[in-house]
C-alpha cells in the first residue's frame, strides 16, 4: 500500500547529491524548496559538502537528524543503487530519481533500472522515475525538483492534477496553464515509470479531495488493463480525465493475419477505447488546457442543447458549426424566450439561436444582461456559450460583470469565447476564469470543450452506482473451436475433387461460390482462391481446377483441405465483424466488409462486453449503415439479426480464454426477416502458433 501522504505532504525532504556550488543543478532543489516556502525539514545530503544554501549538509540519508519521507536523488546513474539503499535503510517513503541513463539508454540501462527497482521494492521504498524532473503540490508549498520553471513561477493552489511522463514538456504545459490562470493541485513527472506508473498517480488523484480534473500527458500507457476501472471511478466521482497521448503517427502496427487486426492495429484503437471510457483525448497542448478550463468548473449540462449569444454574426456561425462538430445541438428557443429577445435586439440582429444581440446592445447594460439571462433560462438550453470579438475598456468590464451575474444565477455551465488579443482587455479573462467561467480564444475551441463536458456528463449519468462487473472468462469457459458452430453459415459442402464440387453445387442449387479451404491461406481472394456466380457444372469444374492451381502457386507449402462449395447469397449488405485482443481487453470491430474492407476502412470499435444498445450504437457510427436502412431504394436489411450475431460473438469473446482473433468477413445481412449469413470466418489462436479455421 502506497502512503501518498509521504510524497505529496512530506514532513521532510532529503536532497541526495546536493551541491554547495552556486548555480549548480545539485543546488537547485534545495533553493526551490526554500524559495517556495516549504514548511518541513530540508536535509541536503552529500559527504563532500559541509553546508548547502546555509544549511547543514549530511554525509548520508541515514545520518539525517530526523525521519525522511521524500528523497530527491540527484546523483549519477552509477551511484543511484547505493543512494537508494541508503534511503531505504533510513526508512524513507519515496525516492524521486532525477538521474537519467536507465531504460531510455538501451539494454544495459533497462537492466540497471530493473535491478534498482527490485532492490528498492524489497526494502519498502517507492521509486518515482528515474529520468524525471520532480513534483509540485502548491497546497503543501512543495516544489521538489529542478525545472527552470521553479525559479520563476508562483504556484497558487488549484484544482487541476497533472501526471506527465515527460518532465521538460510537462512543466512547459504547467507554464502555459499558469499564463491562463489555471492552477494545480498536484503535478507529478513519472519519467520512466520503473515502479510508480501514470495509472498509480491517476488513481491517487481520483481519491484526492482537492483535485477536480486530471490531465495526463503520455507517451506510452503502461498497465492499460487498469484504465477501465479508473475511468469508471472518474465518472462516479465526477472528476474528468483529459489525456494528451502522443505517437499517433507511429509505424508500429503489427502485420496482422486477419482483416480485423489490420483495421484495429493502430491509433484508432486508443481513440475508440478512450471515447468509450469517457476519457477525453486532446489533440494538442492547447486543447488539453481548454479541457482543463472547462472541466474545472463544477457544473455539468443536463443535455446537449447549446444556447449561443454573440455580438458578431460570424462568431455565432462559427460557434454553431463548432457545436455541431462537437456533438452538441443548437437549441431551439421557446416562443417566450424569442419574444423577450425580439423586444431588445435591433432588427439587424437575430433572436433565433445563435442569438446575435449586436454590439449595439452592449451599450445598454441591463438589456444585454436580460438577453443573456433569457437564453440561459430557456428549458431547451443546457449550457450557455457567449461569443465575442474585440472588446476593450469599459465595454469589456461591463460585459464581464454581466456574464458573472448571469453565471452566478444559473446552474448551467457558462462558457465564453473571446476572439481578440489579451492586451485589449487585460485581466478580463482572468476575472471570468477565477469565478469558474472558462474563456477560450475562438468559438470552435469553446464548442469543442463544451462538447467534451456534455459527453462526460452523459457518461456520468449512465455510470452504475455499484462496483465494476468482474472481467475475464468464467470457470466453465469453452475453447474457441467449441463455439464456432453457433455461427449462421450458408449452405455449403467441402469438395476434394472437381466432380464432388459439381455434385455439391447441384445439391445446393445454382448459382454457387467456390472458395479454397486451407488453414494456411487466410486471405482467399488475394490467393486467387475464390470464384463467384458459378451457374453451370462446367463452370464449377473449371473453377475448382483454377482455384487449386492458383492456391498452390500462391503458397506452395499450404495445406489444402479442398474447395468449399457454398450457396451464393444475393441482395445482401456485406459487413465485417471481428474480435482482436488488445492491451485493454477484447476489442470488437464492426465495419464495411467484403473486398472493400481496407479501402473504405469504415469501422466502429468497442471494448467488450457491450449490450444490444451498444451494438446498435456501433452501427450508428458507420457510413455503410445507410445501406442497411434502405438507402437508394434498397430493402431494409435485417438489423436485428445482425445485432443478434454481434451479441453471439460478444458472448464468445467473454467466455473464451486465451489470445485469439476472430474474423467474420463478409457477413451478408439479408433483407429484414431473412437473417444474416457468415460467408467466411477465420479463427487464429496465438498460444500454440497461428492456425486458421475457414468457413
Amino acid at each position: 500500500m502506497i502512503d501518498w501522504q509521504r510524497l505529496w505532504a512530506p514532513r521532510s525532504v532529503a536532497v541526495v547529491g546536493a551541491s554547495g556550488r552556486d548555480g549548480s543543478l545539485g543546488q537547485a532543489p534545495v533553493r526551490y524548496l526554500l524559495q517556495h516556502g516549504y514548511p518541513g525539514a530540508i536535509f541536503p545530503v552529500n559527504p563532500s559538502h559541509a553546508q548547502v544554501c546555509g544549511m547543514t549538509c549530511y554525509p548520508s540519508v541515514a545520518a539525517c537528524p530526523g525521519p525522511v519521507d521524500l528523497a530527491l536523488v540527484m546523483v549519477g546513474a552509477d551511484r543511484v543503487p547505493a543512494a537508494l539503499a541508503d534511503c531505504a535503510a533510513a526508512g524513507a517513503g519515496f525516492a524521486v530519481v532525477l538521474a537519467s541513463g536507465f531504460a531510455e539508454a538501451g539494454a544495459e540501462g533497462r537492466l540497471r533500472q530493473a535491478e534498482l527497482v527490485e532492490a528498492a521494492a524489497a526494502q519498502g521504498l517507492t521509486v518515482v522515475g528515474p529520468n524525471c524532473i520532480g513534483l509540485v503540490n502548491p497546497h503543501a508549498r512543495l516544489v521538489a525538483g529542478f525545472s527552470p520553471l521553479f525559479a520563476r513561477a508562483a504556484f497558487r493552489p488549484g484544482e487541476i492534477g497533472l501526471v506527465t511522463q515527460s518532465g521538460a514538456l510537462g512543466f512547459g504545459i504547467v507554464s502555459l496553464a499558469l499564463e491562463r490562470d489555471l492552477h494545480f493541485s498536484r503535478v507529478l513527472n513519472t519519467g520512466n515509470e520503473a515502479a510508480l506508473t501514470t495509472a498509480d498517480a491517476v488513481s491517487d488523484l481520483l481519491a484526492d479531495d482537492v483535485t477536480r480534473v486530471i490531465l495526463v500527458y503520455a507517451e506510452e500507457l503502461r498497465q492499460p488493463e487498469r484504465w477501465r476501472e479508473l475511468a469508471r471511478l472518474s465518472r462516479a466521482r465526477g472528476k474528468a480525465i483529459a489525456m494528451l497521448k502522443v505517437g499517433r503517427s507511429q509505424d508500429g502496427a503489427r502485420a496482422a493475419a486477419s482483416h480485423t487486426a489490420a483495421l484495429a492495429g493502430d491509433d484508432r484503437v486508443l481513440d475508440a477505447v478512450l471515447r468509450q471510457l469517457s476519457i477525453t483525448r486532446a489533440a494538442d497542448i492547447d486543447e488539453l488546457l481548454d479541457l482543463a478550463a472547462v472541466f474545472r468548473q463544477p457544473r455539468l449540462p443536463r443535455g446537449p442543447g447549446a444556447g449561443i449569444v454573440t455580438t458578431s454574426g460570424g462568431a455565432g456561425i462559427m460557434a454553431a458549426d463548432g457545436c455541431a462538430a462537437a456533438g452538441l445541438t443548437v437549441a431551439e428557443l421557446g416562443a417566450g424566450t424569442r419574444a423577450v429577445l425580439e423586444r431588445h435586439i435591433p432588427a439587424f440582429g437575430s433572436a433565433v439561436n445563435p442569438v446575435d444581440v449586436t454590439a449595439q446592445v452592449l451599450a445598454d447594460r441591463q438589456v444585454f444582461r436580460t438577453c443573456l439571462a433569457q437564453v440561459a433560462a430557456d428549458p431547451a438550453v443546457d449550457l450557455l456559450l457567449a461569443a465575442f470579438c474585440v472588446l476593450t475598456g469599459e465595454s469589456a468590464d461591463r460585459t464581464v460583470e454581466d456574464l458573472l451575474t448571469v453565471a452566478a444565477a444559473t446552474d448551467k455551465p457558462v462558457l465564453v469565447s473571446r476572439t481578440g488579443a489579451d492586451a485589449l482587455a487585460h485581466g478580463a479573462a482572468a476575472r471570468l476564469q477565477a469565478a469558474g467561467v472558462p474563456v477560450f480564444a475562438t468559438p470552435a475551441r469553446a464548442a469543442r470543450a463544451a462538447g467534451a463536458l456534455a459527453a462526460f456528463a452523459a457518461a456520468r449519468a449512465l455510470t452504475p452506482a455499484g462496483p465494476a462487473p468482474p472481467s475475464g472468462p468464467p470457470p466453465s469457459a469453452r475453447t474457441p473451436a467449441q463455439s464456432l458452430h453457433r455461427l449462421p453459415l450458408p449452405r455449403q459442402t467441402l469438395a476434394t475433387t472437381a466432380e464432388e464440387a459439381v455434385a455439391a453445387a447441384a445439391a445446393i442449387g445454382f448459382p454457387v461460390v467456390l472458395k479454397i479451404a486451407s488453414p494456411d491461406i487466410p486471405h482467399k481472394t488475394e490467393a486467387g482462391g475464390v470464384r463467384l456466380g458459378l451457374t453451370t457444372p462446367d463452370g464449377v469444374r473449371t473453377a475448382f481446377t483454377e482455384i487449386i492451381t492458383a492456391s498452390r502457386t500462391y503458397c506452395p507449402g499450404a495445406r489444402l483441405s479442398g474447395v468449399l462449395v457454398q450457396e451464393q447469397i444475393q441482395d445482401a449488405v456485406e459487413l465485417l465483424l471481428g474480435i482482436t485482443p488488445s492491451p485493454f481487453g477484447p476489442l470488437l470491430t464492426v465495419g464495411a466488409g467484403g473486398i472493400l474492407v481496407e479501402i473504405l476502412q469504415d469501422t466502429a470499435l468497442r471494448l467488450l462486453p457491450i449490450d444490444r444498445n451498444g451494438a446498435a450504437a456501433m452501427l450508428d457510427d458507420l457510413k455503410v449503415t445507410r445501406l442497411l436502412r434502405g438507402a437508394r431504394g434498397r430493402p431494409h436489411a435485417d438489423e436485428e439479426a445482425l445485432i443478434d450475431l454481434i451479441m453471439t460473438i460478444t458472448e464468445f469473446a467473454t467466455t473464451t480464454p486465451g489470445r485469439w482473433e476472430l474474423d467474420l468477413n463478409p457477413v451478408a445481412v439479408l433483407p429484414r426477416g431473412q437473417g444474416v449469413r457468415v460467408l467466411d470466418h477465420l479463427l487464429i489462436t496465438h498460444e500454440g502458433g497461428p492456425h486458421g479455421t475457414d468457413g
